[in-house]
Order: C-alpha cells, then structure tokens, then sequence
C-alpha cells in the first residue's frame, strides 16, 4: 500500500509538471523599431521534428498574406544546453529538430500597418483591421494571427498568452478568462482556431458596455485626438443592436461581444478603412473624423459585422470549420457568408425603423448597379468563391457585398411570397444554425439541397440558376412580388441644368463646374467650361444653404422656350481672380436615358401587399 501511494504520488508529481498548453510571453513594455519580441514555451513534444508555423491566411480575409513576413530572428533554445537544428521551410514555417528538447523559441514580429520594406509587404498590404499595429505607450491593435504561431497537427491545445504591459493599460476584447493585473495580465484560450478569432486591444481605457438581451456588449474605442468616444458609439449603437436581437428572434447566440474600434489620424497603407468580424467581436479601422459625420457608417459597418455572429459562427462549410491555416481552401458560399450578412444589416435597419423602405430599397439598387457595372453578372457566385484566392478570380471578390446582397434580399422576398408573409430568411438562418450549429460544419455540396428541404423546390431553382448558375438575377420578377415596376432603361424627356459634374470651393463658398464629359445640349448651349464657378441663377443668388429649394423651383416653374440665365464666375489666368459672366441659353427638354429604374405600382393586389408587409413591415 505504502509503494502504491509512493507510485500514485509520483505520478500525479509528473503530471502536475508536465504542462500540454503553449505559454506565449509577450512584453508590451519594450518596442522596438515597432517590432515586439514574443517567447513561446511548448506543449509537451515527444515527437523528433515538428513543423512551426504561422498562417497564411485566416478566415474573413479571403487573401492570403503570409503573415510569417512579418517574423525575424526566430530562434530555438534546447533543455540543459541541447543543440536544436532549425531550417526555414517556406516564409511561413520552420522546421525543428530534436524536438522533445525543445526548452524555448524565441522570435521577434513586426507591426503590418506602417511596413512595406519586409519581402513581399509593398505588393501585398494587410488590410489594417486584419494586421497589427504597435505604437509604444499608446496602443497595441493585435490580431493574434499576426503574431501567434502553432505547431502543425497541435492546434487543439490551450494557448496561454502573458502580458507585461504599461500600467493602466486595458486588454479590451471578445475573450473571457482574463485575469487583470496592474502591470501583467494573463488570457487564456481554449485552441488556435479561437485565439485567431479573437483580436485584442491595448490602450488606457475608453470603454462602455451596452447590455442586449443577456449578452454584454463591450466597446472600446481608441480615438488620438479624442474625436470619437466609446459611449457615442455605444449610444449609436444601442438601438442597432435591439433590432438585431429582434430580427434574430430575441436571442443572440453569445454571452460576451467586443466591438474594438481604432479610429485613425492619417492615411491607411492599404488606401482602405473598415472591419473584419469574428465570431464573438469586431475589429475596426475607421477615419477620425467627427462623431456625427460617421454615425451612420458606423451603424452600416457595425451591423454587418455583428450579424457574423450567425454566420461563420453557427453556420459555416467544413472548409471554415476545420480551416487549414497553411493552405486555406475556400468554401463556394460566399453569398451566405458575406452576402447575406450584408443583407441582413441592411434589412434589419429598415424593418425596425431605423431606417426606411426607401433607403433599403435604394442601397439594393445601387448594389446591382454596381454589381452589372463593376463585376461580371454571368460568373457562378459558387465558382466565383472558391477560386476567390485566384489571382484572375480575385477582383470579383467585392461582389460578395453587391449582388451577394442581393441574392439575399431575393431570397427572402421570393420565400415570404411563397408562404403567404410567413417564412423569409430570418427563419431559414434561424432553421440551417439549429441543423448545424458551432461545432457542426455543413458540406458544400449539400446545402442547397438543405435550404429547399426547409423552403420551396422553387427556392431550389432559382439557388441553381442564379447561384451557382451564370443567369443574372431575375430582378423584374422578384420586385414584381411586392409591387415594384422594375425597367432595365427608361427614356424620358427632362429639362436640366446642363448636367455637368460639379463640386464645391471652401474659399469662395461656390459650386463650381469640376467635369464637362457628360455635359448635355442645353450645357453646351450655355457654354459652360470646367471651372466655372455657379453665382446666380434666374437672377436668384445660389446659396448653399437654400440649394435644394433653388434648384426644385426652377424645375417647378421652367418651361419650354424660356430664357435661363446663370451668372458665373470664370477664373483668370492669375490666381484666385475671376471675370463674372452671365451665360443663356433656350429651355429645352433633353433626351434622357435612365437605367435600372424602380417605381411602385399604382395599385397593388392584396398578395404584392401581404408581401411587402412580410418582408419590412410596411
């Protein structure tokens, strides 16, 4: 007995020593030529070589970008002096050898944001909510995908992360098991496939939270020049969030969500603001400009972001599920992803009242615009996707946003028309996150076949000719459901002002002619040249602040035959020097050729109105 307790002692000795988490040590405190140096103690290894890498691509950026550019003097320390061969296998990966004496291994990562002179970084920027920037004493925005690496085939192990930090300093971010300290703070994570979703923001804090439903919203907000604060957002965001939770029945499928904005001074080195999403939070690189000018774009960004809380989180492809970080295969719906997401921010705006029918059906209009104009309307949105990573495919990623959208808002309005009001795309993401849920990844192949089993044979059709199919959205057939006449061109016959593209000069406080390539017969009658600045028109002064109701009075009273007189400014060769002329010319009605236009029904049938009603409420 005594041997056995002696043995069982020994054991459980070793099993308190023996530690299978990766320890990362990460001191904030000392930057470096924006560079961080990370010390990673491994998991318990018994194998004689791994392979130690960091991601090519993550989820939600749909590019690779080969985050190992951003690591230097990657270094590997044996136990009790044990010489360790390390060799580069690729920019991202490092081979190690023998690795049960691994003791330490040691790197230092730069920050993304401001760097083009690391191989490869000039020709592939990180879009910046998907970097990492590192400003000494001020903030840390840290994508852990950045910065944190894995041994290959050990994902699935607990990764333990120790900050030294300044004091005061805040880890504001979606993950729960903090423990706070005053210099040193300590996170825990249950696998790599959650410390990659989950982004963490260093600063003194500006924080609020915003309790929906029983989730806790954090927001933290990180402003230079103090513009923007958290408790703005948080009221801007509030009522937002309430529709949110209503539109997705009145539960949302997390405790905790972390809103982290960074809100930046000076020019982007990717030319681009915005977000990227995470299952429990939301990273934001934004302009800092003043609050009331970006409240609505907020809201926009905010609400899409937040709706991936469906989205990869409950509902995702094997390929996201199980993604493989080296070389990441893409899964063919993005439409359901990014697409419907984007519908739903914009949905859920409009039938809370947020926002209305007209704005909702507007932004809809514009998106196909842009989706025929901009992207090409005949390629499968399912082939479109998973070759995303395609150089020659990758320019049609945008259109996730644009007809991905649209595929949405036709969906549900083709399923509330198929079951009198009562079934739309609420309640199928509702039905496909039951079905599969968090740990639960659906195959490609088989989720139309899932969508039309919860819907219509018809919803089936159109997910095959219009999804994965080449034929453009049926546009004319799907707004006809709620009494909306749709023509692809319309030709009227208008008065105008010329048509000339115009801007406006702070100094002199006037609009002025910026572009005369669209310039119309009544325009080049009046003779305008580009530069001209607008003074009077009709004799009446053209002020900025009675714009609206000058213009809406001359199209209100003008006819066909009368004189239109504009008083213009016309700059002189000698700088901010004007000779003022009065230019006429013939009212007349031009040919105008309009596409893509919309107009509701004079009058709708009780079916067009059940629809409409269904759909947004009105």
């Amino acid at each position: 007995m005594k041997n056995l307790i002696l043995a069982c002692s020994f054991l459980l000795s070793n099993l308190l020593l023996a530690d299978d988490n990766y320890r990362y040590y990460i001191n904030l405190n000392k930057v470096v030529n924006d560079k961080i140096s990370i010390q990673l103690t491994p998991p318990t290894l018994t194998q004689a070589e791994i392979e130690f890498s960091f991601p090519a691509m993550v989820p939600g950026t749909y590019e690779v970008y080969n985050f190992g550019r951003f690591i230097s003097n990657f270094k590997v320390s044996g136990k009790n002096g044990a010489i360790i061969k390390v060799s580069k296998v690729d920019v991202n990966t490092y081979k190690i050898s023998p690795a049960s004496e691994i003791d330490k291994i040691t790197y230092d990562v730069d920050d993304t944001w401001d760097k083009t002179d690391l191989p490869g970084t000039k020709d592939k920027v990180v879009f910046e909510p998907g970097g990492t920037n590192f400003e000494d004493g001020k903030n840390f925005s840290i994508n852990t995908h950045s910065m944190f690496g894995f041994i290959k085939g050990q994902l699935n192990k607990n990764f333990i992360l120790e900050f030294d930090k300044p004091k005061g300093f805040y880890p504001s971010t979606g993950l729960s098991d903090i423990k706070l300290g005053d210099t040193k703070d300590i996170i825990s994570v249950f696998d790599y496939h959650d410390l990659v979703d989950s982004p963490i923001m260093y600063s003194l804090p500006d924080t609020s939270t915003v309790l929906v439903g029983n989730t806790k919203v954090l927001v933290s907000a990180y402003s230079p020049n103090k513009k923007i604060t958290a408790r703005f957002i948080a009221a801007t965001l509030k009522e937002l969030l309430n529709a949110q939770k209503d539109y997705l029945g009145g539960e949302l499928p997390v405790t905790k969500y972390a809103f982290l904005f960074y809100f930046i001074d000076r020019a982007t080195l990717s030319g681009a603001s915005g977000a990227l999403e995470h299952s429990y939070s939301s990273f934001y690189v934004l302009p800092e400009f003043d609050s009331l000018s970006l409240k609505q774009e907020i809201r926009d960004v905010a609400a899409h972001e937040f709706f991936h809380i469906v989205t990869p989180l409950n509902i995702h492809a094997k390929e996201i599920g199980d993604f493989d970080f080296s070389n990441p295969k893409m899964s063919e719906h993005l439409w359901l992803y990014e697409g419907m997401t984007e519908y739903a921010a914009h949905h859920a705006q409009a039938k809370s009242g947020i926002t209305d029918i007209d704005k909702l059906i507007g932004t809809m209009m514009q998106k196909y615009e842009n989706s025929i104009s901009s992207f090409n309307d005949t390629m499968s949105f399912t082939y479109m996707s998973k070759h995303v990573l395609e150089e020659k495919i990758h320019g049609q990623y945008g259109n996730v946003y644009e007809k991905g959208a649209l595929i949405g808002m036709c969906l549900d309005i083709l399923m509330r028309d198929l079951s009198n009001g009562k079934y739309g795309t609420q309640d199928l993401m509702k039905d496909l996150a039951t079905k599969y849920g968090k740990n639960k990844s659906f195959d490609d192949s088989e989720l139309f076949a899932d969508i039309e089993k919860f819907t219509y044979p018809e919803i089936g059709t159109f997910l095959r000719k219009h999804v994965s199919g080449k034929e453009p959205l049926p546009m004319t057939e799907v707004l006809e459901k709620i009494g909306i006449d749709f023509a692809k061109e319309t030709v009227t016959y208008e008065f105008s002002l010329g048509n000339t593209d115009l801007n406006f000069n702070e100094n002199t406080n006037r609009l002025y002619v910026a572009g005369i390539q669209d310039m119309d017969e009544f325009g080049k009658a009046m003779g305008y040249k580009v530069g001209d600045e607008l003074g009077k028109l009709n004799g009446k002064e053209i002020k900025m602040d009675a714009i609206k109701e000058i213009i809406n009075n001359y199209y209100e009273t003008v006819k066909e035959g009368d004189k239109v007189t504009v008083e213009i400014y016309r700059p002189k060769s000698k700088k901010g020097k004007y000779k003022v002329k009065t230019l006429t010319a013939v009212a007349k009605k031009n040919k105008t050729v309009r596409k893509n236009q919309i107009s509701l029904k004079q009058r709708l049938t009780d079916k067009q109105k059940q629809t409409l009603r269904a759909w947004v409420g009105v």
